[in-house]
C-alpha cells in the first residue's frame, strides 16, 4: 500500500476484536502493518500483550489523552486516513491505494466507504455506477447510512479533511464517540464542503459486530448475555487461545452495516491438553456455560417481564405529562435522578463525572427523600414499558436491566416518584403531543425571576430560549464535567442567591445535592437538565438519529 494512505484504529478493551480487526485488514486489504496505529484505551483486567505480539509491525500508541494523542497520530499520517473500530471485521478484498486515488481523481467526494455496497439495504436511488464504483449524493439521500458522511468504522477521508474537522471543534474530543459527534444531522451540510461519497458497488467489505460495549458515553443494544462480555473474552482470547474465525464471517451475507452475536464466529484451538486436563477443562466449561446460559435467560426473562408491565407495581412513577402537571400546579422542588447517577451509584465514572464515594452517597440519600415539598424522580421508561419511545430509546430500554434492578432496589416503594425525563421528552419519545408539552412547559417559567446555575456557555448558542418568558434571568457559571470537585465554591456562591428567585439547575450529577442542599436553605429549585437543549431541538426540528441522541446526552 502506498505509505500516503494510513489507518488508525481505536480500541478499549477488545484485543481479541482488535486482533480480528487487523487480521482480516491485513489478509483482505493492500494495507500494510507500518501504516497501522492503534490508538489503546487501557481497561483494568484487560491483557493486550498477545495481539501486540502478534502484530509486531503495527504503531503501538496507548492512550494517555485521547484529543492529544489522536492529533499526534493524524499529524504523522499519510495523505489519507482511514479510522477503525475494533468491533469491526473485514469479509472481502478491497484496495485502499485505489480508493485514495478515486479521492484524488473526484475532488466532490468526501470519503470512500468500505462498509457500503450494493447489498446495504434500502439502497440510495440517486447512486451512479461506473467502472465498478457507486457514487451517491449524501446530502440528497435519505437511506440510512447513505445518507451520513462521517463515521470511524472504515471509511477513507483526505488527510487535510479530517485535521479541519478536528481543528475547529470546541468541545474537548474524550474518546472516539466524541470525534464522530463532531459532525450531526445539523452542521454536516455547513462543515462538508464535498457533498458526495463513493464505495465499491458490487459489495461492502466490512462488518460492524455489536455484541458488547466499553464506552461510558452511551449504551446500544450489545448482546448483555455474558457470552461476550470484554472480560469472557479477554478469557477466551488470551487464556483459550481462542480468536474470532474471520473465514468464515467472511461467508456469512450481509444487508447491513451492524450486525449481532451470530457473526460472532470463535475458533476452537486445538492445545494438545493431556487427558486429565481436559476433563477439567470440560466440566469448567459445562459449569461456565451453565452460568452463562442462566443469565442469558434471566435476561430474555427480564425484557418479557419488562415489555409486559411486569415490573410496574414495583415502583410508583409519574408519567412525563402528570410531571409536567405536578409542577405547574403545585409549590415543589425537585431533583432528577437519571442513567448517570445511577452509573455512579453503581461505583462507575460518567461522561461528565468521576465516580466519588461521597457523591455516591448523597445519591442515595436523595434516592430515598420522602418530603411533599422536594419531588424525587426516576426515569419512568425504566419501569413502565411505552410504544412512543424514539427507536434508539426503545433499544436501550431493553438493556438496561441493571439499572432496573437498582432503582428497583434502592427506591422506597411507599414513594411516588416524578418522571426525570420530563426534561427531554423531545429526545425520548418518537411521536408526542410535543407542541402541547412545550407550550405547558414556557408556563413553568412565565413572569419568575429565574437564576440558572449551568455549565459555562452551554445555553450561548441556543436559537429558541424557553425562558424568554421569564422576567429576568441571571446565570451563575460551573465546570462542565468533574463540578463536583469544587462542590463547596459551587453551593457557597449559590447560598448568595436572592431566595425570593427560582433556582433553575443544568449541572449534570452535581446538580442533585446542590438541589438538595439548596431546598434546605430555604430555596425552590428545579433541576431542569437537559430542557432548555431539548426545547431549542424541537423548534428546530432537529433529526433525532441514533448519532444526534448521542450527542445530545454528552457534556456541552
Amino acid at each position: 500500500m502506498d505509505n500516503k494512505v494510513s489507518v488508525i484504529v481505536f480500541s478499549k478493551g477488545r484485543p481479541m476484536q482488535l486482533h480480528a480487526y487487523l487480521e482480516s485488514l491485513l489478509k483482505f486489504s493492500d494495507a500494510e502493518a507500518d501504516n497501522i496505529t492503534v490508538l489503546c484505551c487501557e481497561t483494568k483486567g484487560i491483557r493486550y500483550g498477545k495481539v501486540r505480539e502478534r502484530f509486531p509491525g503495527v504503531k503501538w500508541q496507548t492512550e494517555q489523552n485521547f484529543e492529544n494523542d489522536l492529533k499526534r497520530a493524524v499529524a504523522d499520517a499519510g495523505e489519507y486516513i482511514m479510522f477503525g473500530c475494533d468491533d469491526v471485521v473485514f469479509t472481502r478484498k478491497f484496495s485502499l491505494d485505489s480508493a485514495a486515488g478515486y479521492l484524488r481523481a473526484n475532488p466532490d467526494v468526501f470519503g470512500f466507504s468500505v462498509r457500503l455496497g450494493e447489498n446495504i439495504m434500502p439502497f440510495p436511488e440517486n447512486a451512479v455506477c461506473n467502472d465498478g464504483i457507486m457514487e451517491w449524493d449524501w446530502e440528497q439521500s435519505r437511506e440510512r447510512h447513505f445518507n451520513y458522511p462521517w463515521e470511524l468504522d472504515c471509511t477513507l477521508y483526505r488527510k487535510d479533511d479530517v485535521a479541519g474537522l478536528i481543528g475547529q471543534e470546541e468541545k474537548t474530543i474524550k474518546n472516539p464517540n466524541y470525534l464522530e459527534a463532531i459532525v450531526n444531522e445539523d452542521n454536516k451540510s455547513r462543515l462538508i464542503s464535498r457533498k458526495h461519497m463513493a464505495a465499491d458497488k458490487a459489495h461492502s467489505s466490512a462488518i460492524v459486530i455489536t455484541v458488547n460495549r466499553v464506552q461510558d458515553s452511551y449504551q446500544n443494544g450489545f448482546d448483555d448475555s455474558m457470552l461476550t462480555d470484554i472480560y469472557s473474552l479477554d478469557k477466551q482470547y488470551n487464556d483459550e487461545d481462542n480468536s474470532l474465525d474471520i473465514d468464515k464471517i467472511a461467508e456469512l451475507e450481509n444487508d447491513q452495516v451492524h450486525v449481532g452475536a451470530e457473526y460472532f464466529i470463535l475458533r476452537k484451538a486445538d492445545k494438545g491438553y493431556s487427558a486429565q486436563r481436559l476433563r477439567r477443562k470440560k466440566y469448567k466449561n459445562i459449569e461456565k456455560k451453565i452460568k452463562a446460559f442462566t443469565k442469558k435467560c434471566y435476561n430474555y426473562i427480564e425484557r418479557r417481564v419488562y415489555r409486559s408491565g411486569g415490573f410496574e407495581k414495583k415502583l410508583s412513577i409519574e408519567n412525563t405529562r402528570r410531571t409536567l402537571d405536578i409542577l405547574r400546579n403545585n409549590d415543589v422542588s425537585f431533583i432528577r435522578i437519571g442513567g448517570d447517577e445511577i452509573s455512579i451509584m453503581q461505583g462507575r465514572s460518567t461522561p461528565a463525572q468521576q465516580y466519588d464515594e461521597k457523591l455516591d452517597r448523597r445519591l442515595r440519600e436523595i434516592l430515598k427523600i420522602n418530603d411533599k415539598k422536594l419531588k424525587v424522580a426516576v426515569p419512568y421508561y425504566y419501569i413502565y414499558p411505552q410504544k412512543n419511545l424514539n427507536p434508539y430509546i426503545e433499544v436501550l430500554s431493553m438493556s438496561i436491566a441493571d439499572k432496573r434492578r437498582f432503582l428497583m432496589k434502592h427506591c422506597v416503594k411507599d414513594i411516588t416518584y416524578l418522571d426525570s425525563c420530563v426534561t427531554q421528552a423531545y429526545h425520548i419519545y418518537q411521536e408526542y403531543d410535543f407542541e402541547g408539552y412545550y407550550k405547558d412547559a414556557a408556563k413553568l417559567f412565565a413572569g419568575r425571576d429565574i437564576t440558572v446555575i449551568c455549565g459555562y456557555g452551554i445555553f450561548d448558542k441556543l436559537q429558541n430560549k424557553l425562558l424568554d418568558v421569564c422576567a429576568s434571568v441571571e446565570y451563575q457559571y460551573v465546570p462542565v464535567t468533574e463540578a463536583y470537585s469544587e462542590y463547596d465554591e459551587i453551593l457557597k456562591k449559590a447560598l448568595t442567591i436572592d431566595k425570593s428567585r427560582l433556582i433553575c439547575l443544568s449541572a449534570g450529577s452535581t446538580a442533585k445535592p446542590l438541589a438538595c442542599d439548596l431546598y434546605k436553605n430555604g430555596y425552590k429549585v428545579w433541576d431542569i437538565g437537559h430542557l432548555l437543549k431539548d426545547y431549542d431541538l424541537y423548534k428546530r426540528k432537529t433529526e433525532r438519529t441514533r448519532n444526534e441522541i448521542i450527542r445530545f446526552y454528552m457534556p456541552d
